[in-house]
């Protein structure tokens, strides 16, 4: 039996999917840069603190005080919110022995955090891996039962972090762990803007993907939930935008767009309808008499006109 799922703090996504997200699994946040990933996944873990749930936020990308000026723009209270900053320090090429960062830093409440970036000790940088991170995972959630984690984001961890071969099966490993723990987690997943399968897409239980495109306007934002596994969810594509109360999107009733379109009845009698009557003409046209051969039919819309050019993409494009 699956539990009550646990709501995203984003009323319309919850319904996307169903009621929101299944306890105790991994999930993940997927788009291109700038669409949106981190204000999704801090919504989510504001969602949990507002329950009086303990949440953590581990920043791989951005300093985490930079991440927290960038939301205080839509007055969210973040005191609720735990923070590990597992930011890279500057690389230092001198041979001194491998600090673990587990030992090194450790997690703070949000509302503690400075303005200013941390800065590079000078005894040199620690040492992060995967491993190194697992660990400090492991290490928090015997300390306090977090219910929610949010790592932003698994990119990070696969360019900078893994420093052998085997991605995909320590992207394995590390999936298997965060469900190992039971908590509820959101990883973010930077792509490129034409991307293959990630190895996190093929592991998440879920992958909701953030999209933008430029049309004579502007910029677009959408959002699509690519899969679900162990739920019903919404398959289309759905607008958003992000306001200064967060992400809000598009929504129409789910019920009402299932629902048949009811086509009006068409009245055949005396003039036809407007959607079958046939094209007007200057003059009128005489009826054939029966010795005349009716025309044939015209052809079907799809069959282009021998005179017309190729498609773009066949021989010669």
């Amino acid at each position: 039996m699956i539990r009550e799922k646990l709501k995203t703090g984003i009323p319309a996504l919850d319904e996307m999917l169903d009621g929101g997200l299944i306890p105790g699994r991994p999930y993940i946040v997927s788009g291109t840069s700038g669409t949106g990933k981190t204000t999704l996944a801090m919504r989510f873990l504001l969602e949990g603190a507002k329950n009086g749930e303990h949440v953590l936020y581990v920043a791989l990308d951005e300093p985490p005080n930079e991440v927290k000026a960038n939301l205080r723009s839509f007055g969210w209270d973040l005191s609720g919110v735990t923070v590990f900053d597992a930011t890279l320090d500057i690389m230092s090429y001198d041979k001194t022995p491998v600090r673990d960062v587990s030992s090194e830093r450790k997690p703070v409440p949000m509302k503690d955090l400075g303005d200013s970036i941390r800065k590079t000790p000078d005894k040199g940088p620690a040492d992060m891996t995967v491993n190194t991170l697992q660990e400090m995972l492991k290490q928090e959630m015997r300390l306090k039962k977090y219910t929610r984690v949010v790592i932003d984001s698994t990119t990070s961890i696969e360019r900078f972090y893994i420093r052998t071969s085997e991605e995909y099966v320590l992207m394995q490993s590390f999936f298997r762990l965060m469900t190992d723990l039971g908590v509820t987690s959101i990883l973010t997943v930077q792509l490129p803007e034409v991307a293959p399968p990630t190895p996190e897409s093929r592991m998440a239980r879920a992958e909701i993907r953030l999209h933008r495109w430029f049309d004579g306007k502007g910029m677009n934002r959408g959002i699509t939930i690519e899969k679900y596994r162990g739920s019903a969810h919404d398959d289309r594509l759905r607008q958003f935008k992000i306001t200064d109360q967060g992400i809000e999107i598009r929504l129409e009733s789910t019920k009402k767009s299932r629902e048949p379109k009811k086509t009006p009845p068409v009245e055949l009698e005396g003039a036809q309808h407007p959607a079958i009557a046939p094209p007007a003409t200057s003059q009128p046209v005489a009826a054939p008499s029966s010795d005349e051969v009716a025309p044939p039919p015209p052809p079907p819309q799809d069959q282009a006109p021998e005179s017309a050019s190729p498609p773009r993409g066949g021989e010669g494009a």
